[in-house]
């Protein structure tokens, strides 16, 4: 391949890489491209002088064309359903350049594999040295298993086939969807499935899928479930049709992890509709059930208040009674209420006890009252415990205490708690409630 060839396809390939950027960037994603400027005809001799070898055709051009080092990398929000959790990290290094010893001394001597990036992970991606003198082979290392796979036959081929898939890696979790015998696959059934997913991101608009369920649902997938404006559309369309659109689409969906969150979602969207489907799922055998987690998040989205927090209650009486519960089994099944009445609950029967993880985030999370928060500070070792490292955990304090007395009665037994505390991390712990009582007081002082 000719040197004005490269050039061009570098130049093709640079700018998508700057589309991909900025078209992610303004779909609220992270997104960085770093381009920097070519290396020198000295960094590369000082290179292979330092290798002790001639650096290959390919990999000097991009140094030149491309800039001594570049890299783009990216990562989308977490609460929409990427399909094989794939991120973005594409590079190239003039410093990163080395011969990986691979845990065996040999390896390095042996000089056959060329590191030229290094992922956040750990793991390399590097040039086979004995494929190709020009144009070796891409092979990523995985630092753990200390396994190599074949990702491209060439650099240019890398660069062309990772482009494609909108320039995922460089850990190797991330190219395993899409590998086989000869490396990465851009036309691969799970390669479809993500570019498709990966363009109805960035270009699917709201306008285009208000009136097509289908679309709406894809909506949601793409984009997330929270913005008011989708609720809105969907609730634009018959509650039933809502229902069954949400049901066809998770009967086909084959991945847990986004089975599981689709489930969530349609409750966000269905609402009450959806409760006979939700109390069906509540019959079916313990073995069968789905994520704990989701059918409780289905249960306060779908249920009466009262129905759902006593179906949840039965689920850990019997856990108590079988001596299984704890704060963290307790936090996951109530904390989607986001009710006081579970304040109560936590205190009959003196439910809360030690270890006491997850029960503060439950009490924090409950919507508890000024009234709450004296009355533990007023209780026994353990609820005392819960309630100071719950009021650091506290969103906005000023929703919980209407008035400075009550704000000065928390920190009067506050302090009473620090003189009692002896060992450090207690008095950390006091300390961090009594600065949000502060930061509170302080807050309310500038505000009158």
């Amino acid at each position: 391949m000719s040197k004005v060839t490269f050039y061009e396809r570098l130049k093709g390939w640079q700018e998508q890489w700057r589309q991909l950027v900025e078209a992610l960037q303004a779909r609220g994603a992270e997104a960085t491209i770093v381009m920097g400027p070519s290396a020198t005809s000295k960094q590369i001799a000082e290179a292979e002088s330092r290798l002790g070898m001639l650096l290959p055709t390919e990999l000097k051009e991009l140094l030149i064309y491309g800039g001594a080092e570049g890299y783009v990398v990216w990562s989308i929000m977490a609460d929409v359903l990427i399909p094989f959790g794939v991120s973005g990290d594409l590079g190239w290094s003039l410093q990163a350049l080395e011969f990986p010893d691979f845990w065996e001394e040999t390896m390095s001597e042996q000089k056959r594999f060329l590191g030229f990036y290094h992922a956040g992970n750990g793991d390399m991606l590097l040039l086979d040295l004995e494929s190709h003198a020009d144009q070796p082979a891409v092979v990523h290392w995985d630092h753990e298993t200390n396994e190599f796979q074949l990702l491209a036959g060439s650099l240019t081929d890398f660069l062309d086939r990772v482009t494609a898939l909108y320039g995922i890696g460089a850990e190797s979790w991330q190219y395993e969807p899409f590998l086989d015998h000869l490396g990465i696959n851009v036309n691969s059934a799970n390669a479809r499935r993500w570019t498709n997913w990966i363009n109805d991101f960035l270009h699917l608009t709201l306008e285009e899928a208000r009136d097509d369920l289908r679309l709406l649902i894809r909506y949601a997938e793409v984009r997330g479930a929270a913005q008011q404006e989708l609720r809105d559309a969907f609730a634009a369309h018959d509650p039933q049709a809502v229902f069954q659109a949400w049901m066809q689409r998770i009967d086909q969906e084959k991945d847990k992890n986004i089975r599981n969150s689709l489930m969530e979602y349609a409750g966000v969207m269905n609402g009450q509709y959806a409760a006979d489907w939700v109390r069906s799922l509540w019959t079916l055998p313990e073995q069968e059930r789905i994520n704990s987690a989701v059918l409780a998040n289905l249960t306060a989205s779908c249920l009466p208040e009262e129905e759902g927090l006593n179906r949840v209650w039965t689920e850990l009486e019997r856990a108590e009674q079988e001596k299984r519960l704890n704060g963290y089994m307790a936090n996951c099944w109530l904390k989607p209420f986001r009710s006081r009445r579970v304040i109560e609950w936590m205190c009959e029967r003196k439910r809360v006890s030690y270890p006491y993880d997850g029960w503060d985030q439950l009490f924090a999370i409950s919507n508890p009252s000024a009234e709450d928060v004296i009355r533990w500070l007023n209780g026994n070792g353990v609820q005392r415990q819960v309630v100071i490292t719950a009021l650091a955990r506290f969103a906005n304090p000023a929703d919980i205490f209407t008035d400075r007395e009550q704000v000065q009665q928390a920190r009067m037994l506050l302090n009473e708690e620090l003189e009692r505390a002896v060992i450090k991390k207690e008095k950390n712990m006091i300390g961090g409630a009594l600065l949000a009582l502060n930061e509170l007081q302080w807050n309310e002082s500038n505000t009158r």
